[in-house]
């Protein structure tokens, strides 16, 4: 049986033979790692699909990533494979063929080109070690209709070589066989070739001339991994950007870090790939000179373009980035956004060390930002309700006197407030109190599908306090829900509020009275739906009024 039949179960214990076989191994992890990395992608992909907040640029953004990983495995396979090639370098020849050996029964066994290549590398090999009738066995099981040119150029020298050094008949023939086929620019000559089988050269010349050409000094795959890499990062960091949460963004410090690590070292890279693609097309074209300087004119001219638009995106990129102005010990971050001609300022919290996020109501309430929720000014806003307020007389739409049909428009609301109210009325307060009877109407059911985020605040022309907790307009005609700030409770532990609903044409509709416990923000629903109705008994407890 010849010795290099894929069917043969011998197999040679030497060091060689196990590294060959550990990249077999190598191969199936990067395959599991492939697939591990598309079934992640399509989970990704669907339940992107299935966000609220989904947009069409999110499945680019995931097509990115997945692509970004792709090339990095791809790039950082390649990369093993040269350092592998490199570290045989040192091996003797017997390892290196063995080496081989264990890649064409494992890797190379369903690819007949990968098969005929690496057994002319053995077949190469065993020439050197003096095993003419081993090459020969090689050479037998190559299918020469796979191979290329240049490959199969070498295939007759070496035939021929084995059969020369081995003293056997045939050899002419093969020579003319390789004559026939035009050299690459680094394989040896047709008259370089004669002079080695010629009587003027001995045995031992031609094997060195063999091990000379196949002296291959290859460098550390430097260039690849640090490529790989940066691909990942730069697919990571632009998909990821497109698939964050609404209200979610960057910290600036790490945009601004990343849009100029991929940009720089995308221009540095594209250079040194350029270098290489120029210096590689030079050595292996037959093309005059005058055509290679064309082609190379063309891919710099390329290539200065393509850097000439990633650094116009730069630029644009870092004048419209919003900056971290201040960044507190509390999570708070204080944001500056403008065009290069006005900024102002806004709030971010802390979501990591490198995404920060938009504030929720609540927390604009808890970190004493509450005027920012509308844009208002803190003093100018509460300067206008203190003056307002101060101004106010002390009515009293809780009077049970009242009905109903008494209830004044809401954009005319009167202002019930009491002296005592207006000195303990903080916008703050009012603020959290309005979430805690929101929260408190979507626990019991009133409000279905609600979101506090969405809930907006103002004033009415009086200065009192309201918060807008549903709108719809479906049916063409405006309907909104409010619920207006009252007074402060007879006893001074509650404040009161009013939920009313507004319709364009339509008189306005109480809808119910809640009180919020001071300091707890505890609800209790009045259970009525008119001024003068009879409250519940725990509204009654908590107010100390009916």
């Amino acid at each position: 049986m010849n010795y290099y039949d894929i069917s043969n179960p011998d197999a040679p214990f030497t060091t060689g033979y196990q590294k060959g076989l550990w990249q077999k191994t190598i191969i199936q992890i990067y395959r599991v790692l492939v697939i591990i990395g598309g079934i992640l992608g399509v989970c990704l992909i669907i339940e992107t699909g299935q966000r609220e907040d989904y947009t069409a640029g999110m499945l680019g953004s995931c097509l990115l990533l997945f692509i970004s990983y792709l090339v990095f495995l791809i790039m950082l396979m390649s990369a093993c494979i040269i350092i592998s090639a490199k570290k045989t370098g040192k091996w003797d020849l017997q390892d290196k063929h063995d080496y081989n050996l264990a890649l064409y029964r494992t890797r190379y066994k369903n690819n007949k080109q990968l098969q005929s290549v690496t057994l002319i590398q053995m077949a190469m090999q065993q020439i050197l070690m003096g095993h003419c009738d081993m090459a020969m066995q090689a050479l037998e099981m190559v299918h020469i209709d796979s191979l290329k040119l240049p490959y199969l150029r070498k295939f007759y020298f070496y035939k021929a070589a084995a059969l020369y050094l081995s003293d056997e008949q045939g050899w002419e023939e093969l020579l003319n066989n390789c004559y026939a086929i035009p050299p690459e620019s680094k394989q040896m000559t047709n008259e370089e070739i004669a002079f080695l089988f010629s009587p003027k050269c001995g045995k031992m010349d031609l094997q060195q001339a063999v091990y000379n050409h196949n002296q291959v000094k290859r460098k550390w795959p430097v260039g690849i991994i640090i490529t790989a890499v940066l691909v990942l990062y730069a697919g990571f960091f632009y998909g990821i950007s497109g698939l964050l949460p609404e209200g979610y963004h960057y910290r600036s410090w790490f945009q601004m870090s990343s849009i100029m690590l991929t940009s720089v070292g995308c221009i540095i890279l594209s250079l040194y790939w350029i270098i290489k693609l120029i210096l590689f097309k030079d050595n292996i074209s037959t093309k005059s000179n005058g055509v290679k300087v064309f082609q190379n004119i063309c891919l710099v001219v390329m290539w200065l373009c393509l850097m000439a638009a990633l650094i116009i995106y730069q630029i644009l990129a870092f004048i419209g980035m919003d900056e971290e102005v201040a960044d507190y010990s509390d999570g708070l971050i204080c944001m500056s956004t403008g065009n290069g001609y006005a900024s102002e300022n806004y709030y971010n919290v802390k979501a990591g060390p490198f995404l920060r996020r938009d504030l929720t109501t609540k927390e604009y309430i808890e970190y004493g930002l509450a005027s920012e929720l509308n844009g208002t000014d803190d003093d100018g806003q509460n300067g206008k309700n203190n003056s307002e307020n101060s101004d106010n007389g002390n009515s009293a739409p809780g009077n049970n006197a009242e009905n109903d049909t008494q209830t004044e428009d809401f954009s005319q609301e009167q202002d019930s407030s009491s002296d005592d109210t207006k000195t303990t009325y903080t916008e703050t307060a009012v603020y959290a109190e309005s979430l805690a009877v929101y929260q408190y109407m979507m626990d019991t059911g009133e409000i279905t599908d609600g979101n506090p985020d969405k809930v907006s605040y103002g004033f009415t022309a009086k200065g009192s306090f309201y918060a807008v907790f549903e709108t719809d307009d479906s049916d063409g005609v405006t309907c909104e829900k409010h619920l207006v700030y009252d007074r402060v409770s007879e006893n001074g532990k509650c404040d009161l509020f009013v939920y009313q609903q507004e319709q364009a044409g339509s008189d306005t509709k109480i809808l119910g009275f809640y009180a919020v416990k001071k300091g707890t923000d505890q609800v209790v629903s009045a259970d009525k739906t008119t001024w003068g109705g009879v409250s519940s008994k725990e509204y009654q407890d908590a107010t100390g009024e009916n």
